[in-house]
């Protein structure tokens, strides 16, 4: 499958949106917690347009097929060197999603590469980046691993 990625524009906030959803059905499957609420597209709209597009800290990429479909989405967020570690200027992919039937099919590495380039750019200048999967998705896990990335560090929760 021939894949573009482009940074994602306002007007495409409606197109975002569907692949979010698909997004956060994907992660409640395995924590009910990640299902959307209530007035998340509105929500999630605004946040889109009023702190990501024409941001230099943040940005979401969309990944189409041949036929201009979106088949893929990632949002990426700057978030800079950190206080005491030696962790250099790094950002955080807030999300990465690809519709199933576009699967194995190179459109995630597309997104990361695409990511990539946007974050070497000045004034970003980031020198890693990380990306969290959610407990018991084995299936990202293994495509993270595949495409080159390392586990570093689990994360546990607990309410309060």
């Amino acid at each position: 499958m021939k894949t573009t990625v482009h940074e994602a524009t306002r007007e495409e906030g409606g197109r975002i949106l569907d692949l979010w959803n698909a997004f956060t059905d994907h992660l409640s499957e395995f924590n009910d917690r990640y299902r959307a609420r209530e007035g998340a597209d509105d929500h999630w709209l605004s946040y889109f347009e009023n702190q990501v597009v024409d941001s230099q800290y943040s940005t979401v990429l969309i990944a189409e097929n041949e036929s201009s479909e979106p088949v893929g989405v990632l949002e990426i967020r700057i978030v800079g060197e950190h206080p005491i570690f030696q962790l250099d200027r790094h950002a955080e992919i807030q999300g990465v999603f690809v519709r199933e039937e576009a699967r194995g099919e190179g459109v995630g590495e597309a997104l990361l590469e695409a990511a990539a380039e946007w974050m070497r750019q000045d004034p970003r200048n980031v020198e890693f980046y990380r990306v969290d999967v959610i407990e018991g998705d084995e299936v990202a896990k293994q495509a993270f691993k595949e495409i080159g990335l390392d586990p570093v560090k689990q994360t546990y929760e607990s309410r309060v």
